[in-house]
């Protein structure tokens, strides 16, 4: 009897998960940000994070949140050194170690050299620009030996996770490019090419880094390698990232003290260790105004950025940085170039974000991409949460965000209607009302009724093979110079689940033919419609004739 009930509920599960609707998000507009449901909501993440340093014994934090192009909240709690009890307060402006969220850096890097066709293909091997780099494969099939950006970035490579080097060693001969080339060319690929699963890699990483260096063809600056050099000139200037370095001698007066945790419970101050080599997986200092600055970049569109900063993106540059590449096998979370996607199902909405952990310093950098929201936050010691409680703050941010910007929207137009237009269109709805066949019995029928909105203007209902679901004809954006083309979509999108909006009749453009009713005029003059009548349509590939 409980096994029966256990697989009775499962099946309601599995059908509610099937036919639930499809999540929509209101469009990001500027909102007051002195709205008391904001102040409130701010206050309770100040709260929150005060009360997880108490509880877990963290001595100093750094959190910022901005929506769309403002920094909305930004706090630094405790002392620059904790262990010092003469140490000034941490500021916004001390700096920090960022570990492994440098590789969104390295990913911009690669995306823009791309963009500028400095390097031709994500998918090139990297030996056509780094030809000595090799590795070792146990298949036989050459074609799994190579190794490509895209897999780099993807933690596709089939790498080992870190660099062949004793990590007293980074920044030192010991760990150089020759040091680690030559180790690596007697080691094996740890997967086949190209992977089916991620596999971590800080070494891959830190050579995407240096291959994309390397296309540069440019001369090694002083105490600079071409990576590092390109990463300060194109993105840190521009974007105004004044305090961000991968030198420690220029901010070392400046830097926040990392703690760890010792057996017996002391803390100890964090060792700040040379990257060298391995600067691109890891190796950057910022501070968290200059993080603002970043995640307001990353929030922001092609020509916002062009606007703000001579560095920017394209739009479809944008959307691969934020897109997912291979799922993990846990189901609900994604690996991309660079950010781990992970679906937050209590807000039905999908969280990208990087980490980053050295000794003493953990970061989490995330973004809500359809609400505009980014967080850095910033533990100076050991912390247990590995999202640095930045998932504690968005369950606190997305549902207030949601209800501000539904209602800023509500006075203005109906959220369903995503298509809807104003413009009053030039064939009349009276025109279209019919039933169409095709000659196999395929019906398309145009419904004496509408949607929403009067008879003339509002949206026509429809119904296409005798769906369960009715549609919607919405007017054709362009409809002054092309009246005889319309829209069709859901009726009620709020009932369909995403599969349904992305696969089925949502969105569709359909073309109606006329003809005049004086059989000798050839020409069609959408100017004197009392002389046309609606002759065929086609709908989704099916041309249907008017009865």
């Amino acid at each position: 009897m409980t096994k029966n009930y256990i697989i009775y509920i499962l099946i309601l599960f599995t059908f509610f998960n099937l036919f639930k609707s499809c999540p929509t998000y209101p469009k990001p507009v500027k909102i007051n940000q002195n709205d008391p449901l904001l102040l409130k909501t701010y206050n309770e993440i100040d709260l929150m994070i005060q009360n997880k340093m108490k509880l877990n014994n963290i001595s100093s934090f750094l959190a910022t949140i901005v929506y769309m192009d403002e920094i909305v909240f930004s706090k630094a709690y405790g002392n620059v050194n904790p262990l010092d009890e003469n140490s000034p307060e941490l500021t916004v402006d001390n700096n920090i170690r960022i570990a492994s969220i440098t590789k969104t850096f390295t990913s911009l890097m690669m995306f823009k050299l791309r963009d500028q066709g400095i390097i031709n293909s994500l998918d090139d091997d990297i030996r056509d620009y780094f030809p000595q780099f090799k590795i070792n494969s146990i298949y036989k099939d050459k074609r799994n030996e190579k190794v490509t950006f895209r897999q780099l970035a993807s933690h596709q490579s089939g790498l080992a996770r870190e660099t062949p080097c004793e990590r007293i060693d980074y920044g030192t001969k010991n760990c150089n490019d020759k040091t680690i080339l030559s180790k690596l060319s007697k080691q094996f690929l740890i997967s086949k090419q190209p992977n089916i699963l991620s596999h971590y890699s800080n070494l891959g990483y830190s050579l995407l880094g240096r291959v994309l260096g390397e296309s540069l063809n440019i001369k090694t600056m002083k105490e600079q390698e071409a990576y590092e050099y390109w990463v300060v000139n194109n993105i840190f200037k521009p974007l105004g990232m004044e305090n961000t370095t991968f030198n420690y001698d220029e901010i070392k007066e400046n830097m926040a003290v990392g703690l760890y945790k010792n057996n017996n419970g002391s803390f100890s101050e964090a060792p700040i260790t040379p990257s060298g080599w391995n600067s691109p997986g890891g190796g950057i200092f910022s501070t968290l105004r200059d993080m603002s600055k970043f995640l307001i970049f990353l929030l922001s569109d092609e020509n916002q950025q062009e606007n703000q900063s001579s560095f920017y993106l394209e739009e479809s540059t944008l959307n691969e940085l934020f897109s997912p590449s291979n799922l993990l096998r846990d189901g609900v979370s994604v690996y991309g170039i660079p950010f781990l996607h992970t679906y937050d199902s209590s807000n039905s909405i999908w969280i990208s974000a990087k980490n980053g952990d050295l000794t003493g310093y953990h970061s989490n950098m995330a973004f809500v991409r359809p609400l505009k929201l980014g967080l850095f936050f910033s533990s100076l010691s050991d912390i247990s949460s590995p999202d640095i409680y930045i998932n504690s703050s968005i369950d606190l941010l997305v549902p207030v965000y949601e209800i501000l910007l539904n209602e800023a929207s509500s006075s203005n137009e109906n959220e369903q209607n995503l298509w809807e237009t104003n413009i009053t269109p030039i064939i009349p709805n009276s025109f279209l009302v019919g039933n169409y066949i095709d000659l196999y019995g395929n019906e398309f029928i145009i419904y004496n009724q509408t949607f929403n909105g009067d008879y003339n203007n509002g949206n026509l209902l429809v119904n296409f093979d005798n769906s369960i679901t009715n549609l919607t004809i919405h007017t054709f954006e362009l409809d002054k110079d092309f009246p005889y083309i319309k829209r069709i979509s859901y009726s009620d999108q709020t009932t369909q689940g995403c599969r349904a909006l992305a696969g089925g009749e949502n969105e569709e453009l359909i073309y109606f033919d006329f003809e005049n009713i004086d059989k000798n005029e050839e020409f069609v003059d959408f100017n004197d419609i009392t002389k046309l009548k609606v002759y065929s349509v086609q709908v989704m590939g099916i041309l249907l004739y008017k009865l």
